[in-house]
């Protein structure tokens, strides 16, 4: 189901297999991939599956790499992302902390709700922006 990009060494979903080569071609070195959802794009049913952590069901990916954070929908013939540099977050926080797993990540005076299917992604994600802040 998973295959390991060797340069990197973080596994990548068949799914992403597309999106992983156009970010390597572009020279963004991977940092994580995980199974995530934007509020904005889901609906009630989407989020549930995310909060549920059903992984079977997984309708979208968080994949940050050194310079971007890269929210992906994969589809057929292409995939629909939206990329937000890391350098423009102002700030990550979370949302009902240790009742779900979802963070807010804000940009200027907007905001966009992520939920991980999995909280130990979330974390990682959380610790990886706030080290990147301090810099």
């Amino acid at each position: 189901m998973t295959e390991t990009i060797e340069s990197c060494g973080i596994e990548v979903p068949k799914k992403l297999k597309r999106t992983a080569k156009k970010l390597a071609a572009a020279g963004e070195g991977l940092v994580q991939i995980a199974p995530a959802i934007l509020h904005s794009r889901a609906s009630e049913q989407m989020l549930t599956f995310a909060r549920m952590g059903m992984l079977d069901h997984v309708l979208g990916y968080l994949v940050t790499t050194d310079r971007n954070v890269h929210f992906v929908r994969s589809g057929i013939a292409w995939d629909s992302v939206q990329t937000v540099p890391l350098d423009v977050i102002d700030d990550v926080e979370y949302v009902d902390e240790f009742h779900n797993n979802t963070l807010k990540i804000k940009v200027g005076d907007k905001a966009e709700k992520v939920t991980f299917y999995d909280d130990k992604d979330g974390i990682q994600f959380y610790q990886h922006l706030k080290k990147m802040q301090k810099k």
